[in-house]
């Protein structure tokens, strides 16, 4: 016979316990977290190993000074920080688009008025620029400037010329001209004379000259804003180009047998050993950079052929840099080593067209080819 009950048993309910082993892991890796971070204060570095020293573990001595307080004394720990020095090969090519030739006679400082200009505009048969020289290695300004650096210091001449209506009365006789203003950067006699603060110096203090005059420091931040400045005024002046000379390092003369080479002190400090490299490319860079809004082209004089090729120790000039930055490279050459630079150069230019960005600079004979590539004549005196 059936067994009948008067209570109803409710169903039981089945556990999942899936979820403790589940809770643990997750428990355990929280704990885990809060370890790692929570030691770090007592890691302990030496130069041979990283170790964790808890509270009571630590490897200290302890002394007392003489207020009878207690003192621990650690382990003396090695440490030295390392700078790698500047590597411009990452340097992304962002100049030389749409540049066009410049053919041009070079106009020397002391020839910059009105009869001269016009007598050499009436010259432009095969070419189509003047290059005028509107601050030589003298330091001398051939205009009033309103730089802040030149107000500092002074350095505005006593003579200069109205540059403004000069450029609007070439581009009045011709006016399809195309004008660039060359300035000498690290030679400058002028400022030098003004400021001991801007020359690179000897071991013994003074300013480290040469045959070609008195060199201004590379690194240092006045010349570059005072370039800067300049540049911007020339450009506001009617200016096309302007153009860079003189961005070099002097070259050190090898010393003779049993001399040291000369030593040269540079007018800031550097978490990195100086080099003419760094000096060099690190000014046309910052100077670049600072002008990248320019409403007209900027260029820089190449000194080596060497240096087309590669950074040139010895003067820190590295024209495969200038092309990535600068719209044309200037070399002085001559007809004949024109094909030889050029070869050299070409394979570097990734943005335009080298012929037109490759500018050979050469006395009185124009380079072969002269009517498809740039070129600037100057005039000298033959012997």
């Amino acid at each position: 016979m059936a067994k009948y009950t008067e209570f109803y048993k409710g169903r039981r309910k089945r556990r999942n316990y899936i979820f403790i082993p589940a809770a643990i892991l997750i428990g355990l890796l929280a704990f885990g977290v809060v370890m790692f971070y929570g030691v770090q204060k007592y890691a302990v570095i030496t130069k041979d190993a990283v170790n964790v020293e808890l509270p009571g573990m630590e490897k200290e001595e302890t002394t007392i000074d003489a207020q009878g307080n207690e003192v621990r004394v650690f382990e003396p720990v090695d440490a030295q920080i390392i700078f790698d020095e500047p590597d411009y090969s990452d340097v992304q090519a962002t100049a030389g688009e749409g540049v066009e030739a410049i053919r041009a006679i070079f106009v020397p400082a002391e020839e910059i008025n009105r009869e001269k200009l016009e007598e050499y505009a009436g010259r432009l048969n095969q070419g189509n620029a003047l290059v005028l020289e509107m601050k030589p290695r003298s330091g001398r300004l051939m205009w009033t400037t309103s730089s802040t650096v030149a107000q500092n210091y002074n350095l505005n001449s006593a003579n200069t010329v109205d540059v403004a209506g000069l450029i609007a009365g070439l581009r009045e006789l011709k006016p399809d001209i195309y004008l660039a203003a060359q300035i000498s950067c690290c030679l400058d006699e002028l400022f030098a004379s003004f400021s001991t603060t801007v020359t690179l110096k000897t071991s013994y203090g003074a300013d480290y000259r040469d045959e070609n005059g008195t060199w201004l420091d590379a690194y240092n931040t006045n010349l570059r804003t005072y370039i800067v400045e300049l540049c911007r005024e020339l450009y506001d002046m009617g200016f096309d180009e302007v153009i860079l000379a003189d961005v070099a390092h002097p070259i050190i003369p090898e010393p003779e047998e049993g001399q040291e080479k000369q030593q040269l002190i540079y007018t800031r400090e550097m978490s990195t050993p100086p080099s003419p490299m760094n000096a060099v490319c690190g000014f046309a860079i910052s100077v670049a950079d600072q002008l990248s809004d320019r409403p007209g082209r900027l260029s820089i004089y190449c000194d080596s052929p060497y240096a087309l090729v590669r950074t040139y120790e010895a003067n820190g000039q590295n024209a495969p840099l200038f092309m990535k930055i600068f719209d044309r490279v200037y070399l002085r050459t001559d007809k004949y080593a024109y094909s030889f630079n050029f070869t050299d150069i070409q394979p570097k230019v990734t943005i335009g067209d080298a012929r037109y960005r490759f500018v050979p600079v050469v006395e009185n004979y124009l380079p072969e080819n002269s009517a498809e590539v740039s070129w600037v004549l100057v005039d000298t005196e033959e012997e």
